[in-house]
């Protein structure tokens, strides 16, 4: 510390999701964020790292920028992939030189081969290197899996409270806010924590309504007395690892008297309504007349091959259930098919041509569908995220295409799965959703934000995939055992 009370905080993100079940590893190239010291603080995105590093500022602190890393979700990191991040990750904060504390934005739900546990193997190594006395503020998504290695590591912990998830500046700026209480007041701050054997399907999650926004609710209230922040986890059930289950944190000074049994008391209420994350369903014929029975936007979730959940986004159901059922309605559909976008470029606006497209990376769930219509626009340029999620990030999802059926259906065809959770990829696309009778997503729930302003209705689809709601479908290897609903 310096002697005019300015503390030195070292300000990193390393975020990435892993689905155990998705057709393809992450590697350090599907990092469409990767910063490091000042060109990290130059990247105006809302995110954790924004929020942490604008609280340091106001409080009149040095935020010193160490790494800004951010993928789409995926398949678990490669061995080379988790072992380059953490060198950047540990290289940036020796060349920081002194830090009175930490700020670190985490996902909580990253994977490697040979590590179950990133994040916690993350936070050791920071730990070991730091040492025992420099505190540690993490803060993490909704669906981590909270581990003890990682709240032994970390002082403070703390998780965003919405979902969809609006809340990401906030929760950083919550994090580092707590880690300047523990630097300017010495009160030493801990993390209590309390799990459950269960999983909660992505679709059952969310915190505006259900039971997930009741035990929000709980929570709330509960966060007073000396207790700072209280966090639910209902975790990415897609993640075959140890430790996995459903988890509540609080965090509160070292020696408080009541966290941890606010912490149990929350994951039994959960445990006790476990039974009521149920999720309704509809085949994808029925969800389409049911389409057709309404006045306005309907949006159809393709949740079980979600790119947000580390699916690969080509599951081509939808293009041949809009084909055989979906005449007459306006329909949008993306499909992620590099060969298919190849053969729209190399043919050209106006054309009218069939291809088969999808499946092209995961063959296991679907085949590929022939498609026949007008390719109507083409494109290569990254699209700047405007909604409520991730707003001002530019996600690539490579070349595009644009092929029109004149049957209903406008298939966006992309080299990298297109975020749907937003309505910019349809609008640089040239595509409107607001004219549309029906929008395919491929999200749970992560979209209802953005569509609730011009959409009618929304219905989840019953369609196998690596990121389906029906969690009793996947063979879970390495997770303990008995864990809900897997075992009644």
């Amino acid at each position: 510390m310096t002697a005019t009370g300015v503390r030195r905080i070292g300000l990193a993100m390393l975020v990435q999701e892993s689905n155990s079940w998705s057709a393809r590893q992450t590697e350090l190239g599907d990092f469409q964020t990767l910063r490091t010291g000042a060109a990290a603080r130059e990247l105006d995105v809302a995110d954790e790292y924004h929020g942490a590093a604008g609280v340091v500022r106001a409080a009149g602190h040095e935020g010193v920028p160490l790494l800004r890393a951010w993928a789409m979700s995926g398949g678990p990191l490669t061995a080379d992939a988790a072992a380059t991040l953490e060198r950047m990750l540990l290289d940036a904060i020796r060349a920081a030189g002194r830090l009175d504390g930490l700020y670190l934005g985490l996902h909580g739900a990253l994977a490697a081969d040979g590590i179950g546990d990133v994040d916690g193997h993350l936070l050791a190594a920071v730990r070991d290197l730091l040492g025992p006395e420099i505190p540690v503020a993490v803060s993490l998504d909704l669906h981590a899996n909270l581990t003890r290695r990682m709240v032994r590591q970390a002082d403070i912990v703390v998780g965003y409270h919405t979902y969809p998830h609006i809340d990401q500046v906030r929760t950083g700026a919550a994090a580092a806010r707590l880690l300047i209480e523990q630097l300017t007041t010495g009160v030493r701050l801990r993390t209590y924590l309390a799990k459950r054997p269960m999983l909660v399907p992505a679709e059952a999650q969310s915190t505006g309504d259900g039971p997930i926004a009741d035990l929000r609710r709980l929570a709330d209230a509960v966060t007073s007395g000396g207790i700072r922040d209280v966090s639910i986890f209902p975790v990415q059930p897609w993640l075959d690892v140890g430790e996995l289950g459903f988890a509540v944190t609080a965090v509160a000074p070292a020696d408080h008297p009541t966290a941890q049994h606010r912490c149990d008391d929350l994951a039994e209420t959960a445990w006790d309504r476990r039974h009521d994350f149920d999720v309704e369903l509809y085949e994808p014929r029925a969800a389409i007349e049911r389409a057709r029975t309404l006045d306005g936007l309907v949006v159809l979730s393709e949740s079980a091959d979600s790119p947000t959940a580390g699916a690969t986004g080509d599951s081509p159901a939808m293009v041949d259930a809009l084909l055989r059922h979906g005449a007459g309605l306006r329909s949008l559909v993306t499909v992620a098919d590099p060969a298919a976008v190849a053969a729209c470029h190399d043919a050209g606006p106006g054309t009218r041509l069939s291809l088969d497209v999808g499946a092209g990376i995961d063959r296991r769930f679907h085949r590929p569908v022939r498609l026949t219509g007008e390719v109507r626009r083409l494109g290569a340029e990254p699209v700047e995220l405007d909604g409520p999620f991730m707003k001002g990030t530019r996600y690539d999802m490579g070349r595009f295409a644009v092929v029109d059926t004149g049957l209903g259906p406008a298939v966006l065809l992309t080299e990298q799965p297109a975020p749907t959770f937003d309505l910019a990829p349809w609008r640089h696309a040239g595509l409107d959703p607001r004219e549309a009778d029906i929008v395919v997503v491929r999200s749970a729930h992560m979209y209802t934000q953005a569509y609730a302003p011009i959409a009618r209705a929304a219905l989840t689809l019953d369609l196998p995939g690596a990121s389906t709601p029906r969690l009793d479908t996947l063979a879970f290897t390495n997770a303990p055992r008995p864990l809900y609903p897997l075992d009644s």
